[in-house]
């Protein structure tokens, strides 16, 4: 009898266990239904918030764009300053013996800007492309055009000077008077950047020059992009990723090119007279241009800009993937067999895409690929080596104070 009941007893406790467990089942459902549900919720309100943020950013941005293509139209392009004289560049000394011993060999006419900032960046680029030119048997003379800005330090052009005791090479040096404000947007720099727009001016008796940012290295011999076919073109460039930015200005273009390595077609734009609205385009729209100078000149120049081919030189950017997106949000039609060629080996090479930049410690490429920014120290401070300044080079750039 005392058997059975504890038997009884037992089954009671096991059915009542059973009925806890599944109690507490339900009640772990609902709880996970209640988490999954308050999540959703969540996840509802996080998303109708990004709408809204956007829609609102959209408006915003639609008001600029609109607000900008009215500044653009209402401004005549006939003029520079409303017809006030403005000094464009002063020469300085220029060294009379190199005249009568280079005048029968070919010039190739390659343009540096630059301040205080970039003598030594800028000195690199001009030995890789010194290193790297082929002079054909001393018929061929690289000449090099510095436009230095007013505050300038122009005892420091003997630095440049010395590039003559180991290379056969023209060196002019200009200063250029402060008539440009800078005018900070997207993207940091100094007035020097704006120098470019007025080559066409400066040197009417020249067909064509090449424009090269300082921080860059020329890997491969420059006479070939310099002799490169216009098609017409008014100047030719890289292709660059932020094409969408013309669309503010009322322009769809086909090719949005950087401004960091350039070749202008002088003879077309002074007979077409794009030289001078360029320059007064770029002075009279100053606030409102997204990109400086680079937007002045896909404007001006619209629809006549071309590309240079790759193989001459390319962003230091990093993987096929990334360059394949760049490549199609700049809207140019690349081969992009010879864009991977190019970055694997260009002819020239643009440290825009490293910050703080390749030549110093610690350099980041800003699409997360930082060995490229390695392999390009490394080249950078192999020429760095090459003049006279390596230590101060070094010293000043790799570990700045």
């Amino acid at each position: 009898m005392e058997e059975n009941e504890n038997l009884a007893y037992i089954k009671k406790e096991q059915i009542s266990l059973i009925h806890r467990l599944i109690r507490g089942r339900r009640n772990i459902k609902i709880n996970l239904v209640k988490f999954i549900y308050i999540i959703f919720i969540i996840l509802f309100i996080l998303l109708f918030t990004i709408i809204i943020v956007l829609f609102i950013e959209n408006k915003r941005l639609y008001k600029e764009i609109i607000e900008r293509q009215n500044k653009i139209k209402s401004i005549p392009i006939n003029a520079i300053n409303n017809g006030e004289k403005v000094t464009i560049a002063k020469k300085l000394f220029q060294y009379q013996e190199e005249d009568e011993i280079y005048n029968n060999r070919t010039q190739i006419h390659v343009s540096y800007s630059l301040d205080n900032q970039l003598i030594y960046p800028t000195l690199v680029s001009m030995v890789s492309g010194l290193e790297n030119f082929n002079d054909n048997n001393n018929s061929s003379l690289l000449v090099y055009h510095l436009l230095l800005s007013h505050d300038f330090n122009t005892s420091k052009v003997e630095i440049f000077e010395t590039l003559k005791k180991n290379y056969t090479v023209k060196i002019n040096y200009y200063v250029i008077p402060h008539i440009f404000s800078y005018s900070r947007t997207w993207t940091d720099g100094t007035d020097c950047v704006y120098y470019k727009i007025i080559l066409p001016i400066m040197f009417p008796d020249l067909k064509r020059i090449i424009y090269i940012d300082g921080d860059t290295l020329i890997r491969k011999d420059i006479s070939e992009m310099y002799n490169a076919p216009f098609n017409d073109n008014y100047i030719l460039g890289f292709p660059f990723y932020m094409a969408y930015v013309m669309d503010s200005y009322g322009i769809n273009v086909t090719n949005y090119i950087n401004g960091g390595c350039l070749l202008f077609n002088i003879e077309k734009i002074r007979k077409d007279q794009k030289d001078v609205d360029l320059l007064q385009f770029t002075l009279k729209n100053n606030s409102v241009l997204r990109f400086r100078e680079q937007d002045s000149i896909n404007y001006i120049f619209y629809p006549n800009v071309g590309l240079l081919p790759l193989k001459f030189g390319i962003y230091m950017i990093g993987s096929k993937g990334v360059l394949r997106s760049l490549m199609k949000s700049s809207r140019s039609k690349v081969n992009m067999t010879e864009a991977y060629e190019a970055l694997d080996d260009p002819g020239l090479v643009h440290f825009s895409c490293c910050w703080p930049k390749v030549w110093t410690k610690g350099s980041k490429n800003l699409f997360r690929d930082d060995d490229i920014c390695l392999k390009y120290q490394k080249e950078f401070y192999y020429y760095a080596k090459k003049t006279q300044y390596y230590s101060e080079i070094y010293n000043s750039l790799y570990n700045p104070k």
